[in-house]
C-alpha cells in the first residue's frame, strides 16, 4: 500500500502487534474462566514483553514523534547547507489521513503523547487539521509542537483552538545578529512575539537550544517568567559566573563576606619573545631605557598592588608577600617571567599574579619597541593556586614547560641565562604611582 511504502516494516510490526494484542486479551479473558497454568501465565507474560513499543531494556514507551515535512524557512548552520537539500517529492510524505491513520495504531499500543516535528512544521497549511484529528483520538492525552517559532504569530490561535496542548520554540540565542548569522534569515524579532503570544494564550513554551562550541550561547540557564522580549523587565537570569547578578544578569562584586580567611597562594607566568638582536640588548644591558630584566619585575610588584584599580570587579586585597623573577633565555630569545602572590585573606590572589605577569611583559614592550615591533608577547597564564575552596594545578605540556622546569634544565645543560631575582613586601603608600626609566 501506499502508507507501507512511506514507513516501510516499522508499520507492518505495528500492524501486526495490534492483532497480537488484541489476540492475547481474548485470550486473558478465557483464563478468567479456565485458570491457566504457571507455564502458561509466564507465557503471557513473554508475550506483553514482545510489544513493538518495549525496548530491549524492558521499558515501555508512551511517547512518540511524528516528522510532517523535511522543508524549512530557515538554513541554520548546524542542519543543512545554505542552499539547502533535495527535498523528497511530496507525493511520498504521509497525508493528513495516513498520520491520522498511524497515530491510532501507535495509540491502540499505548501511546499517550504525540509531538509534530519536522522540518518546520508550521509550513505544512494543514497543520490545524491534523491536530484537531489528533485530539479527537479518546486515549490521546497530549499534542504538542517543535517550532522554530517564525510562524507563531499567524497560526498558534488557531492551533489552539484545535487542541495543541504543547509547544518547544527553537531559539539558540538572544542576539539578534547571531541570530542572522545561524540560520542565515531574519526573523528573531517574529520568535520574540510568538513566544510573547504563547504565554499571553497560557502556554509554558520551553525553549530548545543548540550549543555550539564556535557559536557560545547567549543563553545562561535562562528562566522566563513572562517576556523574553528583547530588554524586557520581566527577564531573569540564573548564572553560575560569579560576577553576574542572579536577578538582574547584570555585572556584580562576589560577596566575600561569610568566607573565611585562609593563607592563598598563586602562580602566573608569560613569556616575551624578543629576537636575538633584541635578546643580545638585554643580556648585555645595552638597551637606551635601561635594564629591562630589573625594571620590569619592579612594574610587575606595582601592578600585583594595583590590580582593583585595574580589574573593575577585583577585591583590594592586602598582599603579604610579591616575587617577582625574570630571566632571558638566550637560545630561545625569550623573556621568561614569573610572579607568585601571597595573601591571607577572604579571595584568591590569582588575578594579581596574573596581571603581575601582563604588565611586566608589557613593560618589556615599551622598553625595546624602539629597536624592533616584531615582538610577541604569549603564554600568559595561571600556573597554581592554592588556598580557598578549590586548587588549580596546571598540566605541564612538553612543548611548553613551567618557568621554573626551564630554568632548571638550561642550568643543567650550562647554557647562559641571566636570572635576575626580585622580592620584596608590599609598601604601604597613598602617593600615586608614576613610572620612571633610571
Amino acid at each position: 500500500s501506499k502508507l507501507w511504502g512511506k514507513i516501510g516494516p516499522s508499520y507492518c510490526r505495528v500492524h501486526t502487534a495490534e492483532s497480537a494484542l488484541l489476540s492475547q486479551k481474548t485470550d486473558q479473558k478465557n483464563d478468567k474462566k479456565h485458570p491457566a497454568s504457571q507455564s502458561d501465565r509466564k507465557q503471557t507474560s513473554n508475550e506483553v514483553s514482545s510489544s513493538p513499543l518495549t525496548d530491549t531494556f524492558g521499558r515501555f514507551h508512551t511517547y512518540l514523534r511524528i516528522s510532517l515535512t523535511e522543508r524549512c524557512n530557515l538554513r541554520c548552520k548546524y542542519c543543512m547547507p545554505a542552499e539547502g537539500v533535495q527535498l523528497t517529492q511530496r507525493e511520498q510524505l504521509l497525508t493528513s489521513e495516513e498520520v491520522i491513520r498511524l497515530a491510532n495504531l501507535f495509540v491502540a499500543e499505548g501511546v499517550r503523547k504525540i509531538r509534530l516535528t519536522g522540518g518546520e512544521p508550521t509550513v505544512r497549511k494543514d497543520l490545524p487539521e491534523i491536530v484537531s484529528q489528533l485530539k479527537a483520538i479518546p486515549a490521546l492525552e497530549s499534542v504538542g509542537i517543535t517550532t522554530n517559532g517564525l510562524m507563531l504569530t499567524r497560526q498558534l490561535v488557531g492551533l489552539q483552538r484545535a487542541g495543541l496542548d504543547a509547544l518547544n520554540v527553537s531559539l539558540d540565542t538572544l542576539k539578534v545578529a547571531r541570530y542572522e548569522q545561524i540560520t542565515r534569515r531574519k526573523g528573531w524579532e517574529r520568535v520574540i512575539a510568538g513566544i510573547d503570544l504563547a504565554s499571553q494564550l497560557g502556554y509554558r513554551p520551553k525553549v530548545n537550544c543548540v550549543l555550539m562550541k564556535a557559536l557560545p550561547s547567549t543563553f545562561v540557564q535562562t528562566h522566563r517568567t513572562d517576556s523574553l522580549a528583547h530588554g524586557a523587565s520581566s527577564r531573569r537570569y540564573y548564572s553560575s559566573l560569579s560576577h553576574v547578578d542572579e536577578h538582574t544578569g547584570r555585572a556584580t562584586m562576589v560577596d566575600v563576606d561569610d568566607k573565611v580567611s585562609t593563607k592563598r597562594v598563586a602562580k602566573a607566568q608569560a613569556t616575551v619573545y624578543v629576537g636575538p638582536t633584541i635578546a643580545a640588548l638585554i643580556e648585555n644591558n645595552e638597551l637606551k631605557k635601561g635594564d629591562v630584566l630589573s625594571i620590569s619585575q619592579m612594574a610587575a610588584i606595582v601592578a600585583a598592588k594595583k590590580t582593583s584599580d585595574l580589574i573593575p570587579l577585583c577585591h583590594n586585597i592586602p598582599l603579604s608577600s610579591i616575587k617577582v623573577e625574570t630571566s632571558l633565555n638566550s637560545s630561545t630569545n625569550e623573556v621568561q617571567i614569573l610572579a607568585k602572590v601571597k595573601c591571607d585573606g577572604k579571595t584568591g590572589v590569582e588575578m594579581e599574579a596574573l596581571t603581575a605577569v601582563s604588565i611586566a611583559a608589557l613593560t618589556v614592550y615599551d622598553m625595546c619597541k624602539a629597536v624592533s615591533h616584531e615582538i610577541l608577547i604569549k603564554n600568559i597564564m595561571l600556573v597554581e593556586k592554592t588556598g580557598g575552596k578549590s586548587e588549580f594545578y596546571r598540566k605541564q605540556f612538553h612543548h611548553e614547560p613551567a618557568l621554573e622546569s626551564r630554568t632548571a634544565a638550561r642550568q643543567a645543560e650550562e647554557l647562559p641565562i641571566i636570572t635576575r631575582p626580585y622580592q620584596t613586601d608590599p609598601i604601604v603608600t597613598n602617593e600615586p604611582f608614576v613610572p620612571m626609566y633610571i
